[in-house]
């Protein structure tokens, strides 16, 4: 599924750079699970401040979704220090990249579904999750409680109002425990 997507991606990407578009700061790169992500060679950041933009994680595995995602956070002047098509990706991305926040799909590709993906990262980290879906029914919502309580879940599609609403107020959130 992921080979047609991977050859998309890596064809835009360098032809990104041949026009200078990205550089290695803001470039992202399949690694050898098909994890995209960051260039390694992108310097690592210190942590949010006031000064600083938060860090998002976009985890969701249809690529022109993940692609508005992103525009809409960096329209918001939030950084977003990776793209992740998989809930395992996800785990391993979210302790590497030290995301502030992460945008969550539940249905992804792969074995491991958003909210187990979420479930596994809050148990390492105490990194705030909000979940956008198409999938809003009753059992996903309780399911959502269960394993990763007080995380929004917004409903596709996503408008810029409700994502910077939900973005800031779990940002609030999270700066307030950490006083």
């Amino acid at each position: 599924m992921h080979s047609g997507l991977v050859t998309h991606f890596l064809q835009i990407n360098r032809v990104a750079h041949r026009v200078g578009m990205v550089n290695a700061a803001n470039c992202y790169w399949f690694g050898s699970e098909g994890l995209m992500s960051p260039s390694p060679s992108a310097e690592r950041r210190l942590p949010m401040t006031s000064l600083q933009p938060a860090r998002v994680l976009i985890v969701e595995d249809e690529l022109f979704v993940a692609w508005h995602l992103e525009s809409l956070v960096r329209d918001l002047k939030y950084d977003v220090c990776g793209l992740v098509p998989d809930g395992e990706g996800a785990v391993e991305q979210a302790s590497d990249l030290e995301a502030d926040l992460i945008l969550m799909d539940i249905s992804l590709s792969g074995e491991m579904d958003g909210i187990e993906a979420a479930r596994r990262i809050r148990q390492d980290r105490d990194t705030p999750i909000i979940f956008i879906t198409a999938y809003s029914d009753a059992a996903t919502l309780e399911r959502i409680k269960q394993l990763v309580p007080n995380a929004p879940v917004l409903a596709k599609p996503i408008s810029a109002e409700r994502l910077r609403t939900a973005i800031a107020s779990v940002l609030q959130d999270r700066q307030s425990q950490d006083r």
